[in-house]
């Protein structure tokens, strides 16, 4: 038996853990001034009554043991009613499939909808989830930009990397990690290229994280002519990351391949998660609270890289994080990829952001904003990137990165 090559693997590490790991490691050994500006999970606690929710849920053996491979009723009813209630939708809750989290949702579209050989078009920068699945199914992968200066849609890259052989198109608004929002005039121009001839996910996990005015979901869209699938979850605006709830909203005719996926590889959501999940619907001033905090954060980062002069901050329309673009900075000082660069700054000044190279962002930094010393983080890059701090400082012992 021929098994994969464990290099191919290594190659497709998240870097993003890595840089996580290096600052557990920092940790480990006794440092108490570790700022971790990875991961996009939340450093707010969950409502009490979500707490208290998944608690009585699990207290509660009918409710406990309930088994529903494509999830709880309920939840996907008060779902259709979020939908309304947002964007005046009429949502049949049939059409709507829970699962834990998003990821295994992707993996299961792409397992359906594209085979070996058959092309996926995904944005770039990119969520590197896309692009693994894309990998998972055999699939070639073709990339359409968004512009790195006004974060619009690159209409011109969709067209020409659209060609007869694509069977996924990806979009992600707003996305991960430019914090880009697509235009409902950009939406209605991907939709007339594709004009029907591939499937469309959009994934809308930071639909509810916009600083500036909403985005647009697809399915507000009208008279188009392909087929939309829409992937949400309530590990961002809602907060409970761990806790590992997903949803995708799809046509009539994937809800029965889809269903029967889940019924072999899933058997069923935790209905305590999906308990907490219904209570965090009925609490829309949590996401308030979130999307004000993260808009200051992102407000303090672009204030202060001003005074940056060979790095320029990307502003973030929405989501968890900020992206900077390093190039200037990394060519004066001979650095060659962002993952050197971010494993320089661990090592002078304890920050730990990600790799630009997990999105596609060679010479770029991404900064998730759900810490609570954010703008200290922000404090300490701006000095980092101001005084050329190039390599390990002083006192700090170097760490390993174990794989």
């Amino acid at each position: 038996m021929e098994l994969r090559s464990s290099i191919e693997f290594y190659d497709n590490r998240f870097l993003m853990f890595v840089l996580d790991q290096m600052a557990y490691e920092f940790e480990k050994n006794g440092s108490k001034e570790v700022i971790r500006m990875t991961l996009g999970k939340s450093e707010l606690p969950l409502h009490e009554d979500i707490i208290q929710s998944m608690k009585d849920a699990l207290d509660t053996f009918e409710k406990s043991s309930l088994v529903f491979p494509p999830g709880l009723p309920e939840l996907k009813e008060a779902l259709a009613e979020e939908y309304k209630k947002t964007y005046d939708l009429d949502i049949n809750p049939n059409n709507i499939l829970i699962n834990v989290g998003t990821s295994a949702l992707f993996r299961n579209l792409f397992y359906l909808l594209a085979k070996e050989g058959d092309e996926v078009l995904l944005p770039r920068p990119y969520y590197s989830l896309y692009h693994f699945c894309a990998q998972l199914v055999g699939a070639n992968v073709r990339y359409y930009d968004i512009n790195l200066e006004t974060l619009a849609l690159d209409l011109d890259s969709f067209r020409e990397n659209f060609t007869d052989k694509t069977k996924i198109v990806v979009i992600n608004s707003p996305g991960n990690p430019l914090g880009n929002i697509l235009t409902k005039e950009e939406l209605y121009a991907i939709d007339e290229i594709i004009d029907g001839q591939a499937v469309v996910i959009n994934d809308e996990i930071y639909a509810n994280v916009c600083f500036d005015e909403r985005s647009t979901s697809v399915l507000e869209l009208t008279d188009t002519k392909s087929a939309f699938i829409t992937t949400n979850a309530f590990s961002k605006g809602y907060r409970m990351y761990s806790r590992r709830v997903g949803y995708c909203i799809v046509p009539d005719e994937l809800v029965t391949p889809l269903t029967v996926i889940q019924h072999h590889t899933l058997l069923t959501a935790d209905p305590v998660v999906q308990f907490g999940a219904l209570e965090a619907l009925a609490h829309p001033e949590e996401i308030e609270q979130l999307v004000s905090l993260y808009r200051a954060r992102r407000d303090y980062t672009v204030e202060r890289f001003n005074e940056v002069p060979l790095v320029r901050a990307i502003p973030a329309q929405g989501s968890f994080y900020f992206t900077l673009d390093c190039e200037k900075y990394m060519d004066e000082h001979g650095i060659e990829t962002s993952l050197e660069l971010a494993e320089q700054i661990m090592r002078a000044k304890q920050v730990a952001t990600v790799p630009g190279s997990d999105f596609g962002l060679p010479k770029m930094l991404r900064l998730s904003y759900s810490t609570t010393r954010y703008n200290e983080g922000i404090d300490r890059l701006v000095d980092f990137f101001t005084n050329s701090l190039v390599g390990q400082s002083a006192g700090s012992a170097a760490i390993p990165v174990q794989e």
